[in-house]
């Protein structure tokens, strides 16, 4: 029995580990691991787990979004959700066989229902995370196209055509939302487009709405100069103060969010200095 324990142990930490491993945002200068072969078994049952809970990355879109904006494929996902569930059932396994030493007697037929049903809790996980890191990705594309969007401004205001601006501003550095941003103008420099269309697709392919906004609004700005850079400007402007209150929401919520252990340690508190009191007046009574 302690072998099984142990054993089921090292199988939930190293799954844990190898789920953080696969949801972890690659490095900007890295391009994106290769995905797993899509004939392996992991990505078969993976395939089938999404399937069921209705997380497929081509029958949802938002989900396809999360899976670009990080560089990620569906295979990846696949095999985060199917080690997940395999931690889940381990963990319920564990569980059972701790409850056997510590001497509380469960059912055996339960076990199979438990194990089921910790997995299918276990596979939702990668995709929660997945939501997670995609949106702390956009939270920083958006602060890195506020930026841009000053820095195009300035080179336009420095006598730059625009769209000599929009490049310079772009390669200013290194960082992954500016090569998206790089990357999105070549895109459409190559294809006989304007940048603006390159914005608007970048944006649906990542699911910022902020780009697509930027490029509808520069449309109606047309071609001149000036009105596109006074356009971008205050662009720019909102998007800062957008981030400010997001910001402050953000704040907000994990201030409420504190108030609930806040309460419970303060009554905890009070038991520990009324408990003696408590005790004493019993035995005289």
């Amino acid at each position: 029995m302690k072998s099984i324990a142990v054993l089921g142990l090292g199988m939930g930490a190293g799954a844990a580990a190898f789920v953080a491993g696969m949801l972890r945002r690659p490095p900007a200068a890295k391009a994106a691991p290769e995905s797993p072969p899509t004939s392996s078994w992991p990505v078969r049952i993976g395939r089938g787990l999404t399937k069921v809970l209705g997380l497929r990355a081509s029958a949802r879109r938002p989900l396809r979004q999360d899976l670009n904006i990080l560089g990620r494929s569906d295979e990846s996902l696949a095999v985060a959700t199917t080690v997940a569930a395999l931690a889940g059932a381990s963990g319920a396994v564990v569980v059972w066989v701790a409850s056997g030493y510590l001497g509380l007697n469960v059912p055996s037929a339960l076990v199979p229902l438990v194990c089921l049903t910790a997995g299918l809790a276990g596979a939702c996980v990668p995709s929660l995370l997945l939501r997670r890191a995609a949106g702390a990705s956009r939270r920083d594309l958006v602060r890195a196209l506020a930026c841009w969007l000053e820095l195009v401004a300035l080179a336009q205001a420095g006598g730059m055509g625009i769209e000599s601006a929009l490049e310079t501003a772009s390669s200013i550095t290194a960082e992954a939302s500016f090569l998206r941003i790089r990357r999105a103008l070549d895109r459409a420099r190559h294809a006989g487009r304007s940048p603006w269309d390159g914005l608007s697709r970048l944006g649906d392919e990542l699911g910022v709405n902020e780009l697509e906004e930027l490029a509808a609004s520069v449309r109606l700005a047309g071609t001149e100069g000036a009105r596109i850079r006074s356009s971008l400007s205050a662009k720019s402007a909102s998007l800062r103060r957008r981030q400010m209150a997001d910001a402050q929401g953000r704040a907000n919520a994990t201030t409420e969010h504190l108030f609930l252990p806040a309460i419970v340690l303060m009554i905890g508190f009070v038991v520990f200095l009324l408990y003696p009191a408590a005790v004493t007046l019993s035995r005289l009574l």
